[in-house]
């Protein structure tokens, strides 16, 4: 793997949502803390500096499967947690990945009385009834005796909802990267690309060889994440339209008063407070459009690789299917997060173990065999409507917590936890019991101060190179505004384009029609009025 140069990850202040979660199932088992758990503290560092005690039940119900790697964690903090508050009774009831967790947990939410008291809240950012973390932030962690901002890093990944409220805190670091077998191109002679239109030359080399140039997938990674850093790419200049201007309930005359605008700047959306409300009026008042040259260039562009270079079931192929495509050496490039290193340094260790053939569905693994890899970052668009320089996905990974605000002393409770969970105390452990687990689910570089990583995972996160945060509000559009229906007509509408169903030009046409046409739902499910966008200097629900 090619080591670059080392950027401090404490310095970033990526705002946006997380990636989507790996697909996965609902029907998990609940877990329940041993009630006979030691209760004696092993280290003053695990709590003896605790203040008040709680008597309760916390449910935790996450976006994550039930595995062997989060059971084993699960197990370890809750064994921690029990010493220094034995009264409160810790139930792990994962509620499944991807959009099956976004189907359930929205199902939840609806009722009155919602069981779960933490969960992912950035697949339901609407929900009005989220913890605002920023009151807390600078609470004393009983169990480190540092204010909570110092345990855990609250400025590499900003969640915010409409009301600029932070509803969510994870845990890691995320970087997308592409992947390439470094045995093929060694064998055609080629490099790894350092544009796009080398990017298409070489995949031209691969196809020709027999081999599938990218695989990648049409879940999350091709509409979601490629779509956000090549559309950052030409939509620089919204940063203009969406910051808060003097008079806004968010402006900040010592942060937005200094803002510079500087389309090269990797954390040009760090410099400002970002307006949602400022955002959408600028859409509807047509101050920016969808319906650009930039925009056209941009999928012109990326039709010229997808799926043209790409896997012939693109489109209905199930997320992880071009990793399987990747080890199996059929494909020689794939995309993917700095998660997959910790999963591509195993597997090559045991291309064969039956266990694992079987969760890849790969059925003969006679044929596998190790080969020499290596990484790029993503190869930059050039062209006439190139705004500025490429950047990565840099938002979070790991765990994603969000606190159902349910009553005063319930809530007290939870972010005690919390606190606990999420700072070197709680957090040790979790990672502890991966270890002791022999696997691991670590999606990148671990944002809370002091915790240790096993060496050879360390190791993998250890030099990378910082480009600066793609998936922010601005850039995902294909989401179209989180209603479900719309997202989907973009998706396809998308998916035309790419396959010449549709020229680009007729794409950003329908794509500006779809936003415009149901920009009322829109605002709606982003919390917000027809007033807040006709006055959006005042605050959302105030």
């Amino acid at each position: 793997m090619r080591k670059t140069s080392i950027v401090s990850l404490g310095l970033m202040v990526i705002m946006g949502t997380l990636l989507a979660a790996c697909t996965g199932n609902n029907n998990n088992p609940k877990t329940e803390a041993s009630p006979n758990a030691a209760s004696t503290p092993t280290t003053q560092s695990s709590a003896e500096t605790s203040g008040k005690k709680f008597k309760g039940e916390i449910v935790i119900s996450l976006s994550k499967d039930s595995e062997p790697a989060t059971e084993a964690a699960f197990k370890k903090l809750a064994e921690e947690y029990k010493k220094v508050q034995p009264d409160v009774k810790l139930l792990w009831e994962p509620g499944g990945g991807g959009d099956n967790y976004r189907t359930w947990i929205g199902t939840q939410l609806t009722g009155q009385n919602p069981r779960p008291d933490i969960v992912s809240g950035n697949f339901q950012p609407t929900y009005d009834k989220y913890v605002n973390f920023d009151k807390y932030r600078n609470r004393e962690n009983s169990y480190t005796g540092n204010k909570w901002d110092e345990d855990l890093n609250f400025d590499f990944h900003l969640s915010s909802n409409a009301k600029n409220e932070r509803i969510m805190l994870p845990t890691q670091a995320a970087h997308v990267l592409w992947f390439y077998n470094k045995e093929i191109f060694d064998k055609l002679n080629i490099t790894p690309p350092t544009n796009w239109d080398e990017l298409v030359a070489i995949s031209e080399k691969i196809a020709q060889a027999g081999y599938i140039p990218v695989a990648t997938n049409y879940t999350n990674m091709l509409p979601q994440v490629i779509h956000e850093i090549y559309f950052d790419q030409y939509h620089k200049d919204w940063n203009n339209f969406a910051k808060a201007v003097p008079g806004d309930y968010n402006y900040d005359d010592d942060k937005d008063g200094s803002f510079n605008y500087d389309p090269n700047d990797p954390f040009i959306d760090t410099k400002y407070n970002y307006n949602h409300a400022r955002f959408l009026k600028s859409l509807k008042e047509g101050d920016i459009t969808f319906d650009n040259p930039g925009h056209v260039e941009m999928i012109r562009n990326l039709s010229k690789v997808f799926p043209k270079y790409s896997q012939q079931d693109l489109f209905v192929a199930e997320g992880g299917a071009d990793y399987t495509l990747w080890l199996q050496q059929k494909a020689a490039i794939i995309i993917d997060t700095l998660g997959r290193l910790v999963n591509v340094n195993t597997d090559m260790a045991k291309l064969n173990d039956p266990e694992r053939l079987e969760q890849l569905k790969i059925e003969d693994g006679s044929g596998l065999k190790p080969f020499e890899w290596g990484t790029f970052e993503n190869p930059p668009m050039t062209g006439e409507y190139v705004q500025g320089q490429v950047r990565s996905v840099e938002s979070s990974s790991g765990e994603y917590i969000s606190i159902i605000d349910k009553n005063q002393e319930q809530t007290e409770m939870v972010l005690d936890f919390t606190m606990f969970w999420l700072s070197k105390a709680g957090y040790q452990k979790w990672i502890d019991g991966m270890t002791e687990s022999g696997s691991y689910a670590i999606g990148g570089p671990v944002m809370i101060n002091g915790v240790q990583l096993p060496p050879q995972i360390d190791e993998m996160f250890g030099d990378i190179q910082i480009m600066g945060n793609a998936e922010v509000e601005i850039n995902k559009v294909m989401l179209v505004g989180r209603v479900n229906d719309l997202k989907a007509t973009g998706r396809d509408l998308f998916k035309q384009a790419l396959e010449g169903k549709i020229t680009p030009e007729e794409y950003v046409q329908k794509f500006q029609k779809l936003w415009i046409d149901n920009l009322d739902q829109i605002m709606e499910k982003a919390g917000l009025t027809q007033e807040n966008i006709e006055y959006p200097e005042r605050q959302p629900g105030a």
